[in-house]
C-alpha cells in the first residue's frame, strides 16, 4: 500500500512529476511517463487516454483501509481498551509550493482533541478527458486531482495525512512485566 499511491498517478494520467533543483529551491515539472513493463507484459501508461476510458467521470482511492485505520476509528467511536495507548505519527500534507516532504506529526489518539474521519484519505482523481466529468465542487474534505488548461491542479484539506502508522502501547503492572520478561529469557 505505501507506493500504490504514486503507481496509481501515474498510470491513470500517464505522467510523473519531476523536481528540478535549482539555485534558490527548485520546480516541480510533469514528464510524459513510460510504458509499464513486467516480465513479458507490457501496459500503455496514461488509462484516461484509453479508448472507453471517457466513460469513466473519475477514480476514487484510498490506501487507509487497513487495521490501524479501523482500530482508530474504533477508538473515535468510544471503543477504548483498558490500560492502552494509541499513537499515531507521519507527514502531514505541506502547503508550501517547493515543498516535497511532508510535515512530521504525532498526535495522541486518545486526545479529547484528536480529529479522524473515515474520509480523510480518500483521493480522486478526475479524468480530463470524461464525458461526463464532475466538478471538484461536488467534494468537499478529500484531496483531488484534476487538469485544468492542461496543468494539473490539486486540492488538499488543511491537516491531510500523507503517510502514518500507529503505534499501540499496552500498560502493564510489574508483576505482568516480569513474567514476560523471564518468558522471553527461557526462549
Amino acid at each position: 500500500m505505501t507506493y500504490s499511491h504514486g503507481a496509481l498517478w501515474s498510470y491513470l494520467y500517464g505522467k510523473r512529476v519531476e523536481f528540478i533543483p535549482q539555485e534558490t529551491g527548485g520546480y516541480w515539472q510533469l514528464v510524459k511517463g513510460e510504458t509499464h513493463v513486467f516480465g513479458a507484459k507490457e501496459v500503455p501508461t496514461g488509462f484516461f487516454d484509453l479508448p472507453g476510458a471517457e466513460n469513466i467521470s473519475a477514480v476514487l482511492f484510498s490506501n487507509a483501509g487497513t487495521l490501524p485505520k479501523f482500530n482508530r476509528m474504533g477508538l473515535r467511536a468510544g471503543f477504548v481498551p483498558k490500560d492502552h495507548l494509541y499513537f499515531r505519527q507521519g507527514y502531514r500534507y505541506d502547503p508550501s509550493p517547493d515543498a516535497f516532504v511532508g510535515i512530521p506529526f504525532m498526535d495522541d489518539v486518545l486526545s479529547p482533541n484528536y480529529e479522524e474521519y473515515w474520509s480523510d484519505e480518500l483521493q480522486i482523481f478526475h479524468n480530463p478527458n470524461a464525458r461526463n466529468p464532475i466538478a471538484p465542487e461536488a467534494f468537499g474534505g478529500i484531496t483531488q486531482y484534476f487538469f485544468k488548461d492542461g496543468d494539473l491542479h490539486t486540492i488538499t484539506p488543511h491537516n491531510a495525512v500523507i503517510a502514518s502508522m500507529t503505534l499501540v502501547m499496552r500498560m502493564v503492572g510489574d508483576e505482568e512485566f516480569e513474567a514476560a520478561k523471564e518468558a522471553q529469557e527461557t526462549k
